[in-house]
């Protein structure tokens, strides 16, 4: 008697821990959905909402550095800025791959970082597309992060660990982002040049492998892409085994790969907010030239 009694309050009480983590979860995902400020905001409106011609993919130099009106102005389509500070291939992949479950784009860029085959292990920065974990597309990338992410998300907690008081603060609109991903920096750097002929990171070939998954997807949707790696206040004496082997797996894609590591054009301190940013004004010419040459 006792061991059914005991059975039937365990069983009620993990009911009741199912009712509470999907009546909290439903919360939270309302909280996201709902964000009218920074990343979570963009993170949604590039993967589920928005169906420009043209989107940019990167990491925060994406974000920064592309200007969407100018492009929409030269190249006659619209455009949208889906860069995410911090977040880098993998997490491009990503994106890419919820887009096309619901739309193609004309016309993709991908920012590249001198670094992106060899930034290290940065697949727990993954955990920001827990969100998206309804989005069969995105479970592949999930699992990098770990065997039991999965199991997991059989919460509908877990997703926004962490997330709360970010969630509530971004409710409010600020009036202080662009509708089209773009965020343009102020300022100027005042530091030195950098000077960058050191990479003995060793190439992460699940990355590589990445990067053709995302010329595969385009070639098999006909969708334009574009490989651009935008400027840094710094002189690179070589290339890094990133760009040289971007630039190999380009050639051999027919792909277009604009390298401005090292261009006159942007050896000029007042173009910069930091060494790896440019500034408002910097992403604006940047943005002027890299459209004239997608023009051509």
């Amino acid at each position: 008697m006792r061991l059914k009694t005991f059975i039937i309050k365990g069983m009620l009480f993990i009911c009741l821990l199912f009712c509470a983590d999907r009546a909290i979860g439903y919360g939270l995902k309302y909280l996201y959905d709902n964000q009218k400020d920074e990343e979570y905001f963009y993170a949604s409106e590039a993967m589920e909402r928005q169906e420009c011609d043209i989107v940019i993919l990167g990491s925060s130099r994406a974000r920064n550095h592309y200007n969407p009106k100018i492009l929409s102005d030269s190249l006659g389509m619209s455009c949208f800025n889906a860069g995410r500070s911090g977040h880098f291939l993998m997490y491009q992949s990503a994106q890419l791959q919820v887009m096309l479950s619901r739309y193609t784009p004309k016309w993709v860029i991908l920012d590249v970082v001198p670094y992106d085959f060899t930034g290290g292990n940065n697949y727990d920065r993954l955990s920001v597309l827990l969100p998206y974990k309804n989005h069969k597309e995105i479970h592949r990338f999930l699992k990098m992060r770990s065997k039991f992410e999965m199991w997991k998300c059989m919460s509908d907690i877990y997703p926004y660990n962490s997330m709360f008081l970010k969630l509530i603060s971004n409710l409010k609109d600020r009036d202080t982002f662009n509708k089209n991903g773009f965020q343009p920096l102020s300022g100027f750097y005042k530091g030195k040049k950098e000077m960058n002929d050191n990479d003995s990171i060793k190439t992460d070939t699940d990355k590589v492998e990445e990067f053709r998954r995302i010329i595969k997807a385009c070639k098999n949707k006909g969708i334009k892409l574009t490989i651009v790696t935008s400027p840094f206040y710094a002189n690179y004496k070589k290339q890094t085994s990133t760009t040289k082997l971007i630039g190999q797996i380009c050639k051999e894609e027919n792909i277009e790969y604009f390298n401005f590591l090292n261009d006159k054009d942007f050896d000029d301190i007042n173009l910069y907010h930091s060494v790896d940013h440019l500034n408002a004004n910097g992403a604006d010419i940047f943005t002027r030239k890299i459209a004239k040459q997608l023009k051509q």
